[in-house]
């Protein structure tokens, strides 16, 4: 009986070893000083929000509500391109034209085999990043800043990374108690293109507690696929969450919309994206203020039980530790109720 004892005891602290071994992100090549090429947005919106004056250069311009925030030196880096899907690769010559010491790499969402290749191709030293899911972030933090020589600012990032899934989880267990809140969320031009229920796109659906409306299948990563009218009807979604202008208004003037549940009690909503989206395109840390930003309007009674402070405290306190950006009330308040007309085409 000991000896049997012995023996699970010492399978279960291997099984816990290699457990432990598979969630620690492998350490990155030391490169305490020189420029850093994040080869997708998702790499590239971390760096920023690590070390901004490491970037090497950007996937693609900067829309115009980054000026808001952002810092000169980073608006005004080359564009250098990248992996982010629809046929996008990144400028083999410019790259190297900025020398960088380090390349990001990660397959959170496409390109992620075809980015290492290419890096290898030209000798950088590459740092895989895992970026699958939220959860991600902390290790994530903590591993890049690590490796960047600004070890205290990954472990700042990472714990308020943390806090927050901690306080969603709490979120989730509230939420759970109530009947099912579902939400459609409508991209496009048209709004008729969407996510399916897992993808990393609509994760903060998922954070918050609440359900996909829309239930398919898609193993491409780059999601966006394609819905019919009925569909979205057939679900009767509770709320409708968008990013794109146009979708919204379309949701606003176009009859047919008005046939859904959600749009004619006003549970439509326009998500913030300054400096660049919260909710998805990219995937990207800012995630961490979407998810209570979503759940404040969605669940709002949940949301102050759990997160006891006004979104608009709780985006002033983002801005300024994963910015480094100091915004006023009102500027806080603009920000987190944006207006689709300020947004006229779809990116």
């Amino acid at each position: 009986m000991n000896r049997l004892r012995s023996v699970l005891l010492c399978g279960a602290l291997i099984a816990a070893s290699a457990l432990a071994q598979a969630q620690t992100p492998p350490a990155c090549p030391s490169t305490p000083s020189g420029p850093v090429y994040g080869s997708s947005p998702v790499n590239n919106y971390l760096l920023l929000s690590l070390a901004p004056d490491r970037m090497a250069g950007l996937n693609f311009s900067w829309s115009k509500q980054a000026a808001q925030i952002l810092p000169k030196s980073v608006l005004d880096l080359p564009v250098l391109g990248g992996w982010f899907g629809q046929g996008k690769t990144a400028n083999l010559e410019q790259v190297l034209r900025v020398h960088p010491s380090l390349a990001l790499i990660s397959g959170a969402t496409v390109g992620a085999q075809a980015s290492t290749e290419a890096m290898r191709k030209i000798g950088l030293q590459l740092c895989p990043v895992k970026l699958d899911t939220l959860a991600d972030y902390p290790a994530a933090f903590r591993q890049v800043g690590q490796a960047l020589g600004v070890a205290a600012r990954g472990d700042a990032l990472a714990a308020a990374a943390q806090t927050t899934l901690d306080e969603l989880a709490v979120l989730r267990k509230r939420v759970a108690q109530h009947k099912p809140v579902r939400i459609y969320y409508a991209e496009g031009e048209d709004g008729l293109a969407s996510e399916c229920s897992g993808s990393i796109h609509a994760e903060v659906i998922d954070a918050i507690g609440a359900h996909n409306a829309i239930h398919c299948a898609d193993n491409s990563r780059f999601g966006m696929v394609q819905v019919s009218f009925e569909q979205i009807m057939a679900s009767d979604p509770d709320w409708i969450v968008t990013q794109d202008g146009p979708a919204m208004r379309a949701i606003q003037t176009e009859p047919r919309w008005k046939l859904l549940r959600a749009v004619r009690d006003g549970h439509v909503l326009f998500a913030p994206q300054v400096p660049f989206r919260w909710l998805d395109r990219p995937p990207s840390f800012m995630r961490f203020i979407a998810a209570p930003w979503l759940a404040s309007r969605v669940f709002p009674a949940e949301y102050q039980a759990v997160f006891r402070q006004p979104i608009i405290a709780r985006t002033q306190q983002f801005f300024a530790l994963f910015l480094n950006h100091k915004l006023t009330p009102a500027q806080a308040e603009s920000i987190v109720q944006p207006k689709a007309a300020d947004y006229p085409t779809k990116y």
